[in-house]
């Protein structure tokens, strides 16, 4: 029996300007929003949110092969038509806010500019869309911006339409090849979990998503501490989860990180922590979650709220005290017992090498400095060897009492040289605080860039974590030492760095 050979494989057999689609948008508009998402997994919480928003979907699908340089993301919706096309791939149109038709779900105001992520996961888009009698896929590259890009009129473009064989169901599929960021399923379903709220959200019809075929549920959280938050300021109500992740499922740093805010659970602003990104302490990156409140204005675009008004005031003062009187409280007192115990290996270390380097390059007595018990701790350790009894009581006392410190020293002569490694934000590699009894102390920060780096081995760590201790302590006099020209301070720094590693 002969076999009939398909007109169209499923690959695309030619391609061409896709004539009818001429779409209204500036080049320097995409190329810049493009790359607004610095985590890959947020993109995709975003377009989740939208299959659940806009495309009415009742289903999504994200795929993450590990033999392929690609991720696909299909969703079963009420799909697109031409027009509905032209209106998806259009930027800086403003949409109202209002609900979907169907399943009244709740829409935002929207530019339309979430779909332009793809560029900060990939260097090639393939999208496809059905509705009724209606198939077509088009394709989007960085090359194809450039080069088919109206030489006259730099706000309209035509993407190149691609033949493939059309989908069995309304809906979208997108395809993104060439992947410039790596990214996990791990990473989706966490961002999901975390955030994703209307995931659990009854009344507004099914929506089930799945990643590498396993379904994301709620339930899935497992080990993770949820704190409901339930707010009452003067202008409404503050709800949502704050989810505290334990500490195998941490971000490395606070990349990615924070609190969505949304408004009729929608999400309009991402990855806030209200204030804790200026505490130091561990664990930053183990905080997820969202709130709601619909009280909140709006600006244009949808992605910010205006801060200055009574509103977002009461706001962010509501959510600063939860963050410092719950969260806070909670990772202060549950702070990793191994990443303490690791830095504190590490700051041993570090003071060693610094104490045999400083020997060999200054004529002063280099001593090591031994960090006092606090008085609560060695009253629990009399009171714990002295009546076995309430031997449980007393555990639990000092689980609730703050870990003990990390921070290292060393005596220079009359001088302390003091240094911790901690999470800090955005506060640079390394920084200088003096505390109240005026030891200044020197703050490698963990969530600085090139830690991601740096400290993915102990030698490098370790190599990193001296060098910058040793430049802050050359800039902010802390060592003795007064090199009169640029050329000195490097020879200086130079001879401390290659001892302490020697």
């Amino acid at each position: 029996m002969a076999t009939r050979t398909l007109p169209h494989s499923a690959k695309a057999l030619y391609k061409q300007l896709d004539n009818e689609l001429r779409l209204s948008t500036h080049k320097g508009l995409i190329k810049t929003l493009g790359r607004q998402y610095t985590d890959a997994s947020q993109f995709f919480l975003e377009l989740v949110v939208n299959s659940w928003m806009w495309g009415e979907a009742t289903r999504v699908e994200v795929r993450i092969p590990e033999d392929l340089d690609q991720v696909e993301y299909e969703e079963w919706g009420k799909g697109m038509d031409l027009e509905g096309l032209e209106e998806f791939l259009t930027k800086g149109k403003t949409t109202e806010s209002g609900f979907s038709q169907k399943y009244k779900r709740p829409i935002r105001e929207s530019y339309g500019l979430g779909s332009l992520g793809w560029l900060s996961l990939g260097r090639e888009l393939e999208i496809q869309v059905h509705k009724g009698h209606f198939d077509r896929t088009i394709l989007l590259t960085e090359k194809l911006i450039d080069r088919y890009w109206d030489t006259v009129d730099q706000s309209t473009w035509r993407p190149i339409r691609v033949v493939k064989a059309p989908m069995n169901h309304d809906g979208l599929r997108l395809t993104i090849r060439s992947l410039t960021k790596k990214i996990t399923p791990g990473d989706v379903r966490g961002a999901l979990l975390a955030k994703a709220n209307f995931l659990n959200l009854q009344g507004y019809g099914p929506f089930e998503v799945y990643v590498n075929g396993e379904r994301v549920k709620p339930e899935d959280l497992r080990g993770a501490t949820i704190a409901p938050v339930n707010l009452v300021t003067e202008y409404g109500k503050i709800t949502g989860e704050v989810v505290i992740l334990p500490i195998s499922r941490a971000h490395a740093g606070v990349a990615g990180a924070g609190i969505n805010v949304q408004q009729r659970h929608v999400t309009c602003l991402q990855n806030q922590l209200f204030g804790l990104d200026q505490v130091r302490m561990h664990g930053l990156g183990r905080i997820q979650g969202w709130v709601n409140a619909d009280f909140l204005r709006r600006l244009p675009g949808g992605n910010e709220f205006e801060r200055d008004t009574p509103h977002w005031r009461a706001f962010e003062k509501s959510m600063r005290g939860f963050m410092r009187n719950r969260v806070y409280k909670f990772l202060r007192q549950r702070a990793s017992t191994k990443e303490l115990s690791t830095i504190r290996v590490l700051n041993r270390e570090i003071a060693e090498r610094l104490r045999r380097s400083l020997r060999r390059n200054l004529n002063i007595p280099v001593i090591p400095v031994a960090t006092k018990t606090t008085h609560s701790e060695k009253t629990v350790s009399r009171h714990g060897a002295k009546v076995a009894g309430r031997k449980r009581t007393l555990e639990r006392e000092n689980k609730e009492k703050p870990r003990k410190p990390t921070r290292s020293m060393v005596r220079l002569g009359g001088q302390l040289l003091a240094f911790d490694v901690i999470h800090a934000g955005d506060r640079g590699q390394a920084y200088v605080e003096t505390d109240k009894n005026g030891v200044r102390t020197i703050y490698v920060n963990m969530d600085h860039p090139m830690w991601e780096i740096e400290g993915k081995m102990t030698p490098t760590k370790l190599r990193y974590c001296i060098r910058q201790i040793l430049e802050r302590s050359i800039a902010e006099e802390i060592i003795p030492t007064t090199p009169s020209t640029p050329e000195e301070a490097f020879t200086v720094l130079d001879s401390l760095y290659n001892d302490a590693l020697a």
